[in-house]
């Protein structure tokens, strides 16, 4: 990012900002409902699940499993399939 430019959050919005060689900049809404409790919530899950290395462990496997999968498809579709028809004269 250069640093002539910002991000620009509402009050009503919240983000976790990830710089290089920096800690995560953490910008929660201060108003009080529902609404900005999710928010707030969102953003104390995502900086806990970010601290849980059995869950990056098992996102790592997630996403491999995932990559696996797609490769499997793509390689099904360039797969050429045939149909056996009957080739018998009457």
């Amino acid at each position: 990012m250069d640093d002539d430019k910002g991000i620009i959050l509402t009050e009503d919005e919240g983000a976790i900002v990830i710089r290089e060689g920096e800690a995560p900049e953490i910008y929660a809404p201060m108003k009080q409902g529902e609404f900005y409790d999710n928010i707030r919530f969102t953003l104390a899950f995502f900086l806990y699940a970010s601290e849980r290395e059995d869950w990056i462990e098992d996102f790592g496997k997630f996403i491999d499993s995932v990559d696996d999968q797609h490769r499997k498809l793509d390689a099904d579709v360039r797969r050429s399939t045939f149909e056996v028809i009957d080739g018998e004269k009457e």
